[in-house]
């Protein structure tokens, strides 16, 4: 008989780089639907060591992502068993972590996770399922985004799953298809500024909502290619880096207008992906 519960943790780094998120979910399939439930979760914060070195792991060599791979599949390891021994968890059937993305480009057959070298398994002492993207870009796929199939799963009631992370992303039904593909940067870029403030992030958009739209700034944005191409398509930390922030950076305007322009960006371009306005959406 096929397996109908599965007891697992689920561990997630994003491009914001808030830290390492952990969740321990309970899922069952009743009568053909699966269904969840959330029970421990955590974010454990990186240390300003580990910040700095993940917001520069994009220019690294081969030798330096190596090492740097090395320490954080560690670093994860180490987290996730404190996270198991804390909340006195066992019967794990799976740890699933996708690691922290450094690199992403899929047009060159290229994507990197770090975090997932096999000896994250012994570190933990658990079964680990990782490395989810990588034979999805070999094979010719993006790569991303990465649940649509889950989103389908879990979430078939509403019409848009929509996520608001470093980058943005939706999925949808398309002719009985499920349709994914990244919008466009978010936090990746608003964090950025903030950064520029000596902030981690603009707290309820405190400080954007004292800005001004930059009309020249927004057109410009909204015209970039990307933004032109059909699905699939996905974005990584490359794209920010060498054109979204040298477009920006090309205007002597506040940081309090950068943040609120890029934000009316965002919404316009997640607005522009949506082909039906008046349906149900999950943000998360």
């Amino acid at each position: 008989m096929s397996k109908v519960n599965y007891n697992v943790i689920g561990v997630m780094s994003g491009t914001s780089l808030d830290g390492v998120d952990l969740a321990h979910i309970h899922f069952k399939i009743e009568e053909g639907k699966w269904e969840f439930e959330i029970l421990e979760c955590e974010t454990i914060e990186y240390d300003i060591n580990w910040v700095n070195r993940l917001k520069v792991a994009v220019d690294s060599s081969d030798d330096e992502l190596t090492l740097l791979n090395k320490e954080y599949t560690a670093l994860l390891g180490g987290i996730i068993s404190h996270f198991i021994k804390k909340n006195n968890l066992s019967n794990l059937d799976a740890v699933c972590s996708h690691g922290h993305t450094i690199l992403h480009q899929p047009q060159k057959k290229l994507t990197l996770q770090i975090g997932n070298l096999p000896e994250i398994a012994t570190f933990c002492n658990q079964m680990v399922v990782c490395n989810f993207r990588i034979q999805d870009v070999l094979l010719g796929g993006q790569g991303a985004p990465l649940v649509p199939i889950g989103d389908q799963i879990l979430f078939s009631e509403f019409d848009y799953c929509l996520n608001l992370g470093g980058f943005s992303n939706v999925s949808f039904e398309v002719n009985n298809k499920r349709i994914a593909f990244d919008i466009s940067p978010v936090n990746t870029v608003l964090n950025f500024y903030a950064n520029q403030l000596g902030l981690d992030y603009d707290n309820k958009g405190s400080i954007s909502r004292s800005g001004k739209i930059n009309e020249n700034v927004l057109q410009q944005l909204n015209s970039i290619d990307f933004y032109k191409k059909s699905f699939p398509k996905s974005l990584g930390f490359e794209f920010v880096k060498e054109i979204i922030l040298p477009l920006i950076e090309t205007y002597s305007i506040s940081i309090e207008d950068k943040l609120q322009t890029f934000i009316e960006h965002i919404a316009i371009q997640i607005s522009l992906a949506l082909p039906n306005k008046k349906r149900e959406i999950i943000n998360y």
